[in-house]
């Protein structure tokens, strides 16, 4: 299955819930009270470089304004509203969208959005992927897609929430690639002039990123046989994930992931056992990387997954900010 986590206002008093939600969405956006009252409804699946939203949102505005460029934030965010409407701004370069559009926000730009009785799925799509679209992501912020031309896109992230409970990682790069074409064929034949390039680069990375995620529990994965896996020099290499942290820091973050869900999912294996499943030296590895990268010692990590029967909404925060450092 998708890694999924859910957010209901109505499960704490008003006040709670609102500084909840504002807590849940503190890494990418600043949160204040709109008009009415606030009520908050989001669903959310981790795919591989899309993270989807299903959200019922009414009385809530959300704000880039004084934070983008600098957050480290670096995505595109695409949104169909089902229903209600969606009011922007002059940063957000749109002033309303309504049911059956689809408006685009690139994170580097400043961006303030007011919900009023709202039904959206928003997906946050890696920059990677829409620049394998279109060849840039330049022009997209404050764009707003509407009919006939934005209908397969939309039926496709209805499909993503619909289906999303019960997909397998293993299709994920399959759903990325969809994406990808989807997109490109909202637009003009123009528009995505050197899509070829940044196609050809998504689809290396993807398959280095097969390869490491196919054997992290090799302690001999490296730069070196990677390189010779897929047929690419080490500068090939080094230029592809040049701007996502270089090699040796994906094959961390991924051996990390591996085991937070383990955790998450409330495994009874031993933290050695761990270590030698995902290729750390030792154990002693894993806990100073775990504590390094998530600033909570794996022992209190695991701990908390154990004792908890249900996703606390403080852990949700956490879990996301994890989720956004996959694509951004």
């Amino acid at each position: 299955m998708s890694e999924y986590f859910s957010f209901n206002s109505e499960t704490l008093p008003q006040a709670e819930a609102f500084r909840a939600y504002a807590r849940l969405y503190e890494k990418g956006s600043d949160v204040s009270p709109g008009e009415g009252d606030f009520r908050a409804d989001v669903r959310a699946w981790r795919f591989e470089g899309v993270l989807l939203f299903e959200r019922r949102l009414s009385g809530v505005v959300h704000s880039r304004e004084a934070r983008a460029a600098i957050d480290g934030i670096d995505n595109l965010v695409l949104t169909l509203v089902l229903s209600g409407r969606v009011v922007g701004s002059e940063a957000s370069g749109f002033a309303e969208a309504v049911e059956g559009e689809i408006y685009v926000m690139d994170t580097l730009r400043p961006s303030r959005t007011e919900f009023v009785s709202a039904h959206v799925l928003t997906a946050s799509v890696s920059r990677a992927i829409v620049e394998a679209a279109r060849g840039t992501a330049a022009g997209l912020h404050g764009r707003v897609m509407t009919a006939p031309r934005n209908l397969i896109l939309a039926d496709f992230l209805r499909s993503l929430a619909r289906n999303g409970d019960a997909l397998d990682p293993e299709a994920h790069p399959g759903l990325s690639r969809a994406f990808i074409h989807i997109l490109a064929s909202v637009e003009d034949k123009g528009v995505r002039a050197g899509s070829e390039a940044r196609l050809l680069d998504y689809q290396r990375r993807e398959g280095v990123e097969r390869m490491i995620t196919d054997n992290l529990a090799d302690p001999s994965l490296s730069v070196a046989s990677l390189s010779r896996g897929n047929g690419l020099s080490r500068s090939a290499l080094y230029r592809l994930f040049e701007d996502y942290g270089g090699v040796a820091h994906l094959i961390q973050r991924r051996r990390l992931d591996g085991v937070r869900r383990m955790l998450d999912n409330r495994s009874a294996v031993s933290s050695a056992a761990m270590a030698l499943l995902f290729g750390f030296v030792d154990e002693v590895q894993l806990h100073r990387e775990f504590l390094e990268t998530y600033k909570v010692s794996l022992r209190s990590y695991s701990e908390a997954a154990v004792g908890s029967t249900s996703v606390d909404v403080r852990d949700i925060p956490r879990q996301w900010a994890d989720w956004m450092g996959d694509i951004c």
